[in-house]
């Protein structure tokens, strides 16, 4: 048994979203796609996130959703696809080979340049938390910055001898040199990171944003205050969100963003037409109750696509 995931159709498509199976052949704004297997450091790590995107595939099926796509939306005052045009294309799911993590770094990346080259805008949902930089991988012909909201730092050079894991996603993308400004935000309780992880992060050039910070000052605040030069890599741990909104985690912790401060920082930088890509990593689906993280995911990407809009060529939209 190889235990590969190819990119075969989806039962149902992300938004019943056209299905294209090359990514060099897009042509609309948006694509949304999995890279279901991150680099490991147990056996548990291959799987345990791997089922993340279907779940927000089948979400966007469900009430208030289903059927409705042509209603119009008051988190962007339009509908999701004016004049009944599709402005996203579900690539389904990067092909891996979970039997060799680099396989899955590398193919992953080359997946993911082949959407930017396209001009789209990557919506990924992947499996642990060391998918991140595998997408900003992909933007080497373009100088982006990051923000990335999590629980936990993710600066460690090594764990376990493994350098591409989950607990080192913000130092491997810290170290392409495309990437410019990088802004953590939610840190809060205790994870990997230990003070020498924290001092290297700074020394590095990261502001670091504590959850606290942000619940105090608002996220207004914080996005007023993303005035780099460049679009963002938004790369969503979901355990940086509050538990109230993303409950489908292995680590949570209170006291994360609300979806009040997440959609404020989302949707404002996709009206000011900066979000280079939306990444969320460590969605447990078997962890969820009632569906509500793959709902939350599913209503950040919608504001995305409503709030950003492109004079990119669209498909025409085949949602009844």
């Amino acid at each position: 048994m190889h235990l590969v995931e190819d990119a075969s159709v989806p039962d149902k498509t992300f938004l019943n979203a056209p299905y294209l199976a090359d990514p060099t052949e897009l042509i609309t704004p948006y694509a949304f796609f999995s890279i279901p297997f991150g680099v490991p450091y147990h056996a548990v790590d291959l799987t345990a996130c791997a089922g993340g995107a279907e779940a927000v595939r089948a979400q966007s099926f469900v009430r208030p959703y289903a059927l409705n796509w042509d209603h119009y939306d008051f988190d962007f005052n339009d509908v999701l696809f004016p004049d009944n045009k599709a402005t996203v294309t579900d690539l389904g799911a990067v092909p891996t080979d979970i039997r060799h993590p680099d396989s899955v770094w590398d193919t992953g990346m080359g997946f993911v340049k082949s959407v930017v080259a396209c001009g789209a805008v990557p919506l990924v949902v992947g499996g642990f938390d060391s998918i991140p930089p595998i997408v900003g991988g992909g933007f080497e012909n373009e100088t982006i910055n990051v923000l990335h909201v999590d629980s936990h730092l993710d600066f460690r050079e090594e764990r376990y001898g493994v350098t591409r894991g989950y607990s080192s996603p913000i130092r491997r993308l810290r170290e392409f040199p495309w990437v410019q400004d990088v802004v953590q935000v939610g840190m809060r309780g205790i994870g990997s990171a230990r003070r020498g992880e924290v001092e290297d992060a700074r020394a590095a050039g990261n502001r670091i944003v504590t959850a606290w910070e942000l619940h105090e000052r608002g996220a207004q605040w914080l996005l007023d205050s993303l005035t780099s030069p460049g679009r963002w890599l938004i790369t969503v741990d979901c355990d940086g969100m509050d538990t109230s909104i993303a409950p489908g985690v292995s680590a949570r912790e209170p006291g994360g963003l609300t979806f009040h401060e997440m959609r404020t920082l989302v949707a404002g930088l996709a009206r000011q037409g900066k979000v280079a890509g939306v990444v969320f990593t460590e969605y447990q689906p078997g962890l969820d109750i009632q569906d509500i993280t793959a709902q939350t995911i599913l209503r950040l990407m919608m504001n995305v696509i409503g709030n950003q809009r492109s004079p990119k060529a669209e498909l025409p939209y085949t949602g009844e």
